[in-house]
């Protein structure tokens, strides 16, 4: 062979083997992304999606993003100072307007609904730029979380959106300048989709699919990768599939039996963290009875605390753990993550069928009763089988069960319709242990941003003076032990079922570092070649 040919095999065995072919990272997300919005919702996929794009205040490990300090100058009053020399996507400066007009925008109903996230800084009744790069947040009272709570607030551009005058924050989103928000569809077109993040999106497609590029101006570290595709891949063996094939290089939420074929394959790795989100069944505990849950004495079962003691009791969860994930979660034992910062100590929850089946006699429950149990069969890691596994012990119990699996879209209609009596739900902490507690078990009360999602109809007097307390506590361990009082409390009384903790797993090509989040968001950020 002559010198040319040789050195033609040589820059092509070389273009083969470099990082070229990796400059666009192809990830496979479990659940389509909704939107690029970045306030109307909540979920994994779409949060992930849009923090590349658009950036917060304080970051999700409490560290300084676009602030860089933050403090308390009265108990109702936050200053916050901006990080200096960002700029947007199109070039334009960040600064405290942009905050204001963000939390506006937060704030304002989108298609006649409020926003998902708005309790989160509903105790804000104003937010004032004192100067171009300070911000000072005004609270209805002691809001100490009121730094956590601003993982929520991703910013926007005031100027892009034809605002340049100062804004007069009013609480209900309006603020004089409703008229200029963006749309969902324009944040989905990429005409509003203008941020401070390190990547600029290239396109959104109804069905999810996304590719974004880096952001040259982005006032950070640089993006590491030319290209990302974001790819929504519901089925679990498709995008285990997807990934043996080479069409996808790094997948969210793989199972237990792929996490296994994965590892076989010397080319391609797992990595996992654990994760913030407690998985946990919820109980409508009203004493008028519960949808889809029927006694023959005309009984409510679940307003009996024995009645859900006795399910609890039922439920084996180191085999859950052990059998269904391979050890990939933990077994909870209360409604937070047991291993996170601000979690109480508290003992493991017993597993003891033959003391279930007695409890639920003691309540009036010998022949057991009817209970619909309804699952997202897209939603959570081994949902459907957990779900199964469930039935099976209770049915053991015995309780009837009717195990109804839908998509996430239907059951979200029908959680909202207030027609599930029984269901399963996943709560993420980033913002800490009392997280899950304070939204879904307190009385709803907008100034101290408690209750936002009761969904058991679950009041307790001793549990709400303890998360009132602790909803305007500033001393830390004095909030540490008031939420161990009211975590035991909602232990106590059993309102919701905790089942156990996600842990994130992602499955990946071996020849890159993945660093999971634990918030279990898929971000680009995370993966690096080694």
């Amino acid at each position: 062979m002559n010198r040319s040919g040789t050195l033609a095999l040589l820059i092509a065995a070389s273009t083969l083997a470099s990082p070229a072919a990796a400059e666009t990272l192809r990830m496979a997300y479990a659940t389509a992304p909704i939107s690029v919005d970045p306030y109307p919702y909540s979920d994994s996929q779409t949060a992930g999606l849009g923090e590349h794009i658009f950036e917060t205040l304080v970051a999700l490990d409490n560290k300084p993003l676009l602030a860089t300090q933050w403090q308390w100058e009265s108990p109702t009053a936050a200053v916050v100072k901006l990080r200096d020399g960002v700029k947007f996507s199109n070039g334009m400066p960040f600064g405290a307007r942009d905050v204001v007009f963000s939390m506006c925008r937060m704030m304002h109903p989108v298609n006649g609904k409020p926003n998902v996230l708005t309790s989160s800084l509903g105790p804000v009744r104003n937010v004032v730029a004192v100067d171009d790069h300070t911000v000072r947040f005004e609270t209805t009272a002691p809001y100490p979380i009121l730094f956590q709570k601003l993982k929520f607030l991703k910013i926007l551009s005031a100027q892009a959106n034809g605002v340049t005058a100062d804004i007069a924050y009013d609480g209900q989103g309006d603020c004089g300048i409703a008229a200029s928000y963006p749309a969902q569809a324009d944040f989905d077109s990429g005409k509003a989709a203008i941020g401070t993040g390190p990547y600029l999106l290239q396109q959104f497609q109804a069905t999810g699919d996304a590719t974004l590029v880096p952001n040259a101006g982005y006032w950070g570290a640089k993006a590491e990768w030319d290209q990302v595709e974001i790819r929504s891949v519901a089925n679990n063996g498709a995008r285990i599939a997807g990934l043996l094939a080479g069409d996808y290089d790094v997948i969210e939420k793989p199972g237990a039996e792929d996490i296994a074929v994965i590892e076989r394959d010397d080319q391609f790795a797992t990595s996992s963290t654990p994760g913030l989100q407690t998985i946990f069944i919820v109980l409508d505990i009203s004493a008028d009875g519960a949808p889809g849950v029927t006694a023959a004495n005309g009984a409510a079962p679940l307003a009996d605390p024995r009645v859900r003691w006795a399910l609890s009791m039922a439920i084996d969860r180191d085999a859950i753990v052990g059998r269904l994930f391979q050890g990939n979660a933990t077994a909870a034992n209360q409604f937070a993550p047991s291993y996170m910062d601000g979690a109480p100590e508290m003992p493991p929850l017993p597993y003891d069928a033959d003391a279930a089946k007695k409890l639920l006699a003691e309540a009036g429950f010998a022949d057991g009763f009817s209970m619909e149990l309804s699952v997202p069969n897209d939603r959570y890691l081994n949902g459907t089988v957990v779900a199964q596994a469930l039935a099976q012990y209770w049915t053991r119990l015995g309780v009837r069960v009717s195990l109804k699996t839908e998509p996430w879209s239907v059951f979200l209609t029908r959680r909202g319709d207030g027609e599930l009596g029984a269901f399963m739900y996943g709560w993420g902490h980033p913002q800490g242990a009392a997280q899950l507690i304070s939204g879904a078990f307190a009385q709803k009360d907008a100034d101290l941003g408690l209750g936002s999602a009761n969904m058991s109809n679950y009041a307790d007097p001793d549990f709400e003076a303890a998360i009132r307390a602790w909803a305007v506590e500033t001393d830390d361990a004095k909030a540490d032990a008031l939420i161990a009082t009211a975590m035991a409390r909602a232990v106590e009384d059993m309102p919701g079922i905790p089942l156990y903790y996600n842990h994130e797993v992602w499955g990946h090509r071996a020849d890159l570092a993945v660093t999971g989040n634990a918030d279990g968001r898929t971000m680009a950020g995370m993966v690096h070649r080694k």
